[in-house]
């Protein structure tokens, strides 16, 4: 399978079927960004729980999985070509349950959740009174340590391995920067300069498995951890999954405190697993400037409870850098700068850490709770930042507490008092929240309650002269109405609901909140359950069995109804009988390939089926768009696609409906793209995609073999609102692409790949600022050709790009590649950088929050023309008219420069005598609003 990464966009796919598998339907589903690919073998077990969704995920994939044995054992075994055919000895045949296995899930959760920070918590004023948590242990599961590293010298304790490498070596750098920010000394010190660190490495380079977790939790329990820092997550959860369940049970008996880390997903109801736990304290993200962070996960949890409880710096934070690493965006040999929760969730940890050195005898949840109570709020819901920012210096000074630290609906809070003299606090309520009285009276060493009720999230204050204890309460989240649905089939041959052993998905897409909706169909067996009352299209590739085929080679007949789900809810057949077959001719000839449809809503969510009989039932899929492709080959007498080699892309779009319609067309009809392809030599793949511009296309094709330098063809023929992807890539990785783009029926169309100088282009990606984020996606080794574009880290260069905002670095990314930066508001002279060995670029202008594309520059080189190079300026929409442009030359690889002279007509010219032979190139382009782009290339032309 070839996953084709886009800028900005869920990835792509190309589905190469195995050996044998050549005729088994494949489904493709695109919801919330994440793309998986189902085989049709594995829907059945999909549908019956027996199979994780998440196996499928081809965004995040695995190399382990946990196996749930039906006698409740569990067993993590790695992936191999073989472990399918071993657990289902009726693959490819559809199988209802596999033999003694209850359940395989991916083993993993997902990965590590990647400036004078420490101030920021006042940290430094709880050292000024001695507490610094010396001799307090703290665990932190995550990559490994560099146990030399000076910043951490006489801090380690302890370490242990979980990830069979037999040893704690941070080949990653993440687990290295979180034990810096917990315990670090030196120039960036951690904000528990004395605790006594537990290292365990739960974590590989790339991803956690959620078995060494589980080992590790249980590690930090038998040595005795006071708190553990979770710099990891999964997936979004309520707090009942196993792992949650398990860090609840390890809270309680071994008095242990877990700080995890919200996660980076960036929008509301994503907390992850651990940080759901109801014991855990979840940790949102702040800047500098404490602004919530773009990526910060925010709450609340599925049932209404709050989370994230509280927030702490995670954007571009100083601290140790593992030995050999580049994570984050490396300031010096032995520190690097990195952003996400899992940098705000350390200074947290060493916070806690700090409370438990000063209280010993307090629990986890007093801990916890005395973190949450003197947080200062900023800017943000409840939801979004739990309570507010840690203020270490508030914590380390309060004799009152107030537990729990959350409250859901109704419920009673404790007021505790551990000073001399009584204390009466003033209840000051958010709108929507009740309480049985308006003033606490606690006495001294002694402890008072106050029972509350929400209808809406808020934080609830009790304060006096001295004192300001904040708890959090959210209400039940309301429930939108539901309905039950009941969704049958019919297949080609009226049988109903996959009987015969037949399973298949069924997708419902609700037309105003744009979501997908999934179930299944099953050996008879109907769909049924609870869903919101709405508008919907119901839709399913229906399978039926093929005369003289297997089993697992069945047609598929895609069926949509549109149906309203009120509050006696619905019924719905999905009727293949009707069917109309997709196939596409050229001169009246049937050839081969696969036939790939889509059906999805503007938002890009979609479902998507690839097989080689398929059929449509034509009707209304209102709120819909439908996408078909077929990419022939092999038809008998053709000039255009007679041959294996050479492919005939016919598409059709339609809105609010689908249709069956490919349509017989000749050769005459087809758009022909010839593609001239400059080397350097080697063979390789075409990879071509057709879409809706509002929605997301079905699998695409590639064309195998093909020759660099040399020439490729495609035809394509379009029917309705289709866009075209192409690219070109060798090793699996794509040297250069071609944004979205029409082609007119019947016409020529010739396209130079790889020519001219191999630079940054700015009109091929996107680069724009909404609110207070910068988002860059640099392309450092596009050709000359317009919309062509070129990722430097898809050619494996490394490099680095970092954003300066009046000359102070914001944060940097450990490759050239551009980034997200989140900014402070206001207007600001920034100044954008990216480099790699030969390429080095920087963009100049002035910003203020808004929504804008960046108004950049870049100069593109093409092809020498004798002694002469043309060139053309390439501008994004805000950047001005030309006021001022420099190009130098040189000829020993940019030890020496030389002004070369040229010609400019608006924005072409001309650069005039060249040498002959390698010649580097400068330039430097100044437009009338003072924006500039300035950069180098060496060896641009040979």
């Amino acid at each position: 399978m070839n996953v084709v990464t886009r800028p900005g966009k869920p990835p792509n796919v190309v589905i190469k079927p195995a050996p044998g598998r050549e005729r088994i339907p494949f489904l493709k589903t695109v919801d919330d960004g994440r793309v998986s690919v189902i085989p049709f073998d594995a829907q059945q077990l999909v549908i019956n729980g027996v199979l994780d969704m998440r196996l499928f995920d081809v965004t995040k994939p695995t190399s382990k999985v946990i196996i749930r044995h039906t006698d409740e054992r569990l067993t993590a075994t790695k992936l191999t070509e073989d472990l399918w055919r071993r657990l289902n000895p009726h693959a490819p045949n559809q199988a209802q349950a596999l033999p003694g296995i209850a359940k395989i899930s991916p083993d993993r959760i997902l990965k590590p959740l990647d400036r004078d920070s420490v101030r920021q918590i006042k940290a430094q004023k709880a050292w000024q009174r001695g507490h610094t948590a010396k001799g307090v242990k703290v665990a932190v599961l995550d990559t490994g340590v560099d146990q030399n590293h000076p910043d951490l010298k006489g801090r380690i304790k302890a370490t242990k391995d979980f990830t069979e490498q037999d040893d704690v070596t941070d080949e990653h750098g993440h687990g290295t920067h979180v034990a810096g920010i917990i315990a670090g000394s030196g120039p960036e010190p951690g904000t528990a300069p004395d605790a006594d660190l537990l290292i365990g490495k739960v974590c590989g380079p790339h991803f956690c498995e959620e078995s060494a977790v589980i080992a590790g939790l249980q590690w930090a329990a038998e040595q005795g951890a006071r708190v553990v820092n979770l710099s990891l997550g999964g997936d979004a959860t309520d707090g009942t999954d196993e792992l949650s369940q398990l860090l609840n049970a390890l809270s309680a008996k071994h008095n242990m405190l877990f700080v995890a880390a919200a996660g980076n997903e960036g929008r509301e109801h994503s907390v992850a697993s651990p940080a759901a736990a109801d014991a855990a304290l979840a940790v949102a993200s702040v800047t500098e400037d404490n602004q919530l962070s773009y990526f910060s996960s925010r709450g609340p949890r599925p049932d209404g409870t709050v989370k994230p409880e509280i927030s702490a710096p995670g954007h571009a934070i100083a601290a140790a850098r593992a030995q050999g690493t580049s994570m984050g965006y490396p300031i010096s040999d032995r520190h690097t700068l990195a952003s996400g929760t899992s940098m705000a969730t350390p200074h947290v940890t060493g916070a806690a850490a700090i409370l438990a050195g000063q209280h010993p005898d307090w629990s986890p949840a007093r801990l916890k709770a005395a973190l949450t109570n003197t947080a200062d709020p900023i800017g943000a819901t409840v939801f979004e930042q739990g309570t507010g920012v840690v203020n270490l210096d508030r914590a380390t000074k309060t004799r009152l507490t107030a537990e729990p630290a959350t409250l859901k609906d109704t419920g009673t809070v404790t007021y505790r008092n551990d000073g001399h003299q009584p204390v009466k606090l003033t209840l000051h309520l958010p709108a929507g929240v009740e309480a049985d009285r308006t003033t606490v009276e606690v006495p001294a060493s002694g402890t008072a309650t106050a029972t509350f009720k929400a209808t809406k999230p808020g934080v609830i204050i009790a304060r006096d002269n001295n004192n300001v204890i904040r708890t959090a309460i959210s209400n039940q989240q309301k429930a939108e109405a539901t309905a039950q649905i009941k969704v049958q089939s019919r297949d080609r041959a009226n049988a109903p609901n996959g009987t015969g052993g037949y399973g298949f998905l069924v997708a419902m897409a609700n037309h105003t909140n744009k979501k997908l909706y999934a179930g299944g169909i099953g050996n008879g067996r109907a769909l049924q359950g609870e869903i919101p009352q709405g508008r919907y299209t119901v839709f399913a590739w229906v399978p039926s069995p093929v005369d003289g085929r297997p089993p697992w080679e069945p047609s598929q007949t895609l069926v949509s109804k549109d149906v309203t789900i009120g509050p006696d809810g619905a019924e719905v057949t999905l009727d293949a009988r009707q069917g109309q077959r997709v196939e596409a001719t050229v001169n009246g000839k049937k050839g081969t390939g696969y036939i790939g449809t889509s059906l999805g809503t503007p938002n890009g969510s979609a479902f998507a089926s690839q097989g080689h009989e398929v059929y449509v039932v034509p009707g209304s899929a209102d709120s819909m768009i439908y996408t078909a492709v077929q990419f022939v080959r092999n038809v008998p007498g053709s000039t255009t696609c007679g041959g294996e080699a050479t492919t005939c892309a016919i598409a059709v779009s339609e809105e609010n409906a689908v249709t069956a319609t490919l349509p017989g067309v000749s050769d005459a009809d087809l758009a022909r793209s010839t593609a001239t392809i400059a080397g350097p030599e080697a063979i390789g793949e075409w990879i071509t995609f057709a879409e809706h511009p509002l929605s997301t296309p079905p699998p695409g094709d590639s064309a195998e073999n093909v020759r660099f330098p040399g020439k490729h063809t495609t035809y394509h023929h379009s029917t309705g609102d289709i866009e075209w992807w192409a690219g070109q890539l060798h090793d699996q990785a794509v040297r250069q692409a071609q944004t979205w783009r029409g082609y007119t029926n019947g016409r020529s169309y010739e396209e130079k790949w790889g020519h001219g100088a191999l630079g940054p282009s700015v009109t091929s990606t996107r680069h724009h600022r909404s609110g207070n984020v910068i988002t860059a996606n640099l392309a450092l080794l596009s050709d000359s050709t317009p919309g062509h574009y070129g990722i430097a880290g898809d050619a494996g260069l490394a490099g680095t790009t970092e954003l300066r905002r009046d000359g102070k670095l914001v944060d940097g990314t450990p490759h050239p590649d551009g980034g997200v930066f989140q900014v402070p508001p206001g207007k600001a002279r920034y100044r954008l950088e990216a480099t790699t060995a030969e390429v080095h670029t920087a963009w100049e202008f002035e910003s203020e929050e808004g929504t804008d594309p960046l108004p950049l520059t870049s100069v593109r080189f093409d092809d020498r023309n004798g002694g002469n190079i043309p060139f053309r300026l390439d501008k994004t929409t805000t950047a001005g008219r030309t006021r001022n442009l420099t190009v130098d030359v040189s000829y020993d690889d940019g030890k020496t420069w030389q002004p070369g002279p040229y010609v400019l007509f608006g924005d072409r010219g001309v650069l005039l005598k060249v040498k002959p032979g390698p010649v580097s190139l400068r330039t430097r382009v100044t437009d009338v609003y003072g924006n500039s782009g300035a950069q180098t290339i060496i060896r641009a032309l040979t």
